[in-house]
């Protein structure tokens, strides 16, 4: 029986935790698990990093950014496998996608900028001015910003509105652009853990929500294109699978990628907006909350 550590920062990928002991009891993979939880204390992760270490467990599943670098940051020897990590390279947790070198891999949880822009221009096809409100303490939030920026260009006009701590959310009725027609969110902690106050501000100045966290279309959003953190963790479980039985060294076992987001949708908030969802749409959709 392999002992295996779960490092994890909030309770929010609680899909992944659920996805990958799914996918070991799949592949007949018999383990106990050690589960470490900072309740999203970031700075409580390297201690509890260095625990799993202390543990003797033989790999370490790393639930979010932080959590994977605090696990690289305490051990070079222990494999650790990552989700659903945005870009792995931009942060420095692997040299390249095809080869994370050191004793690190994972699942990455990026969907394409392009592909989340044209789902806003299926959802909302009059669109032209799309505001992007970020948090500017956020790696993994200012790449995909970045990232949406670039991929807008010469489609959509951007305007962006920066916030530095989570306090500022009530400012919203303020800094928010008048002339906005929709409102995309990044990934990023801060916002997803403060949506309901943003899609309060939202629905008081009729401003539909593109989000990129699942949990915000049922809390509100009007849609979302994501990765399924289950499905991530399933193939995490392969991967596992490859180091623990397989023997297969880490450092030969690329970076996966999401390859077929999901769209969510929410038909309540669309009936409040005066929003139409196509047939076409509705059909793609994976879920479609009312």
């Amino acid at each position: 029986m392999f002992h295996i550590g779960i490092l994890q920062l909030t309770q929010n990928l609680d899909d992944a935790v659920r996805g990958f002991k799914q996918g070991l009891q799949n592949l007949g993979i018999q383990a106990k698990f050690t589960y470490l939880n900072a309740d999203g204390k970031v700075e409580m992760l390297p201690g509890l990093a260095q625990k799993l270490v202390d543990s003797s467990v033989d790999l370490i599943f790393a639930c979010s950014t932080p959590s994977a670098k605090a696990a690289q940051m305490i051990t070079g020897e222990i494999p650790i496998l990552f989700t659903p990590v945005f870009d792995p390279v931009s942060v420095k947790l692997v040299d390249s996608m095809q080869t994370p070198g050191a004793n690190i891999t994972g699942m990455s949880g990026m969907v394409q900028s392009q592909d989340k822009i044209a789902l806003i221009q299926e959802l909302l096809p009059t669109a032209k001015k799309i505001g992007v409100l970020y948090h500017t303490a956020d790696g993994n939030t200012l790449i995909e910003t970045n990232n949406f920026c670039a991929a807008a260009a010469n489609l959509l006009t951007i305007k962006k509105v920066a916030i530095q701590t989570a306090d500022e959310i009530s400012l919203l009725e303020e800094i928010l652009p008048s002339d906005i027609d929709a409102l995309f969110l990044p990934i990023g902690r801060i916002v997803e853990e403060n949506f309901s106050s943003i899609a309060y501000y939202a629905d008081m100045l009729e401003i539909p929500i593109i989000a990129s966290h699942a949990p915000n279309v049922v809390m509100g959003a009007l849609g979302a294109l994501v990765a399924n953190h289950t499905a991530l963790g399933l193939e995490c479980a392969h991967q596992a699978k490859s180091i623990l039985i397989d023997k297969k060294s880490i450092q030969d076992i690329p970076v996966g990628i999401t390859k077929t987001p999901e769209i969510l949708l929410n038909s309540f908030v669309a009936d409040n907006l005066g929003i139409a969802l196509t047939a076409e749409l509705q059909k793609k959709a994976k879920e479609i909350y009312a």
